[in-house]
C-alpha cells in the first residue's frame, strides 16, 4: 500500500430540485480513500451517503439531480468536468459499484452468463471464449458453480444473486470498490459469508473501498476508517479504533448508544431523541442541534468547526 490517494471528495453539494423545492441531499461532503483503504461510511437513513456515492459514479439522476458544487477526484482527475466517454472508461474498470438490491440489480430476461460477459466485452475487449473463461474462474472464486453459467437470475436465491453481484463489479479488478449496503437483504448467515468474499477480494485483488452502511458492526469487520454523516455531511471521521473507543460527535455517540451490548445489564436503549432533519428545510447552525442533549444557544446560531487532527470531528465543543 502506497498510500497515494484514489479518491478525493472535496466540498461536494448535491441537490434535488422540484418545482416545490431545492432538497439538499449532500452538503459540503469531504472524504478522502488512499491506495488499499476501506472506509465505511456509516449514517441514517437519508443521510445522504448513497446520493455521495452515485456521485462518485457519475450516476445522479438528472433530472431532478443536481452537483451545484466541489470537486470528485479519482487519481488527480475531477470527475465533474470529465465527459461521458470518460466516465464509461472509468466506471468497471477504475470505480465499480455493488448495487444495494441485488433482487433488482440484474437484468431478469439475460441469463447470468450473459450479462456478466457483456461487463468483460464492454470494458476489457476480450473475446467471447476469454470472456466466458474469466466470468467463469470469478464466479468459482465467489462461490458459484460454472455450470449456472446460463441460468437466469430467479433461479438464485438472495444470497446467490449477492454473489453474482459482487463477480460483475470486481470483473474488470477495479482499483476502488463502492459497496452500497450489500448486506441489507440477507439474513444473517449469508450476511456473514458475503462480506467474508468481499473482504478476500478486497485483500487478493488490493482494491480500496468505500462500502456504505448503517450498521456499525460490519464497518468494525471490514473497514479500517470510518466516516460518520449527517444531513448530507461529514460530522466525525478516524481510524476504526479512534472513533469506536474515543467517540467524539454526540451524533455518533447516540449511535452506539443505541446498539444493544451483550455486557450491558441495562435493560433499555437510549435512543437518539427526534427525527432526522427535512433535507429541503435544514435547520440553522449545527444541523444536529435539534437532537443533540448537548445543545447550547451557540448551536442554533453558528455550524460548527472542524475539530481534531487525524480524528477530526464537526462540533463546537469537546464532549
Amino acid at each position: 500500500m502506497t498510500g497515494d490517494k484514489i479518491l478525493e471528495i472535496k466540498n461536494l453539494h448535491v441537490y434535488y430540485l422540484t418545482e416545490e423545492e431545492t432538497i439538499r441531499a449532500v452538503n459540503g461532503l469531504n472524504l478522502e480513500v488512499s491506495e488499499g483503504e476501506s472506509v465505511g461510511l456509516v449514517g441514517e437513513t437519508g443521510a445522504g451517503k448513497t446520493t455521495a456515492c452515485l456521485a462518485v459514479m457519475q450516476l445522479v439522476p438528472d433530472p431532478p439531480g443536481v452537483i451545484a458544487d466541489g470537486e470528485i477526484l479519482y487519481k488527480g482527475e475531477n470527475l465533474i468536468y470529465a465527459s461521458e466517454k470518460r466516465h464509461r472508461e472509468i466506471r468497471g474498470n477504475g470505480i465499480s459499484m455493488i448495487f444495494q438490491d441485488p433482487m433488482t440489480a440484474l437484468n431478469p430476461v439475460m441469463t447470468i452468463g450473459q450479462q456478466l460477459m457483456e461487463v468483460v466485452q464492454t470494458h476489457q475487449k476480450l473475446g467471447r471464449a476469454q470472456a466466458k473463461d474469466k466470468v467463469i474462474k470469478i464466479l468459482e472464486i465467489v462461490g458459484v458453480k460454472g455450470d449456472r453459467f446460463n441460468d437466469y437470475p430467479h433461479q438464485f436465491s438472495g444470497g446467490m444473486k449477492q454473489r453474482v453481484v459482487i463477480t460483475m463489479a470486481l470483473l474488470c479488478q477495479p482499483e476502488l470498490l463502492i459497496a452500497d449496503e450489500p448486506t441489507t437483504a440477507l439474513d444473517v448467515t449469508i450476511q456473514a459469508q458475503v462480506l467474508e468474499i468481499i473482504r478476500k477480494l478486497q485483500k487478493d485483488l488490493g482494491t480500496s473501498m468505500l462500502l456504505i452502511s448503517h450498521d456499525l458492526g460490519v464497518v468494525a469487520e471490514i473497514c479500517t476508517k470510518v466516516a460518520i454523516m449527517y444531513a448530507g455531511e461529514i460530522v466525525e471521521f478516524g481510524t476504526v479504533p479512534e472513533v469506536f473507543r474515543s467517540t467524539r460527535h454526540p451524533y455518533t455517540r447516540g449511535l452506539f448508544e443505541s446498539i444493544p451490548r451483550l455486557e450491558s445489564k441495562s435493560e433499555k436503549l437510549t435512543p437518539i431523541d427526534g427525527l432526522p432533519p427535512n433535507p429541503a428545510d435544514l435547520p440553522c447552525g449545527c444541523a444536529f442541534h435539534p437532537r443533540c442533549r448537548h445543545r447550547k444557544p451557540v448551536c442554533e446560531r453558528e455550524e460548527p468547526p472542524m475539530r481534531g487532527e487525524g480524528h477530526i470531528y464537526k462540533c463546537h465543543f469537546e464532549l
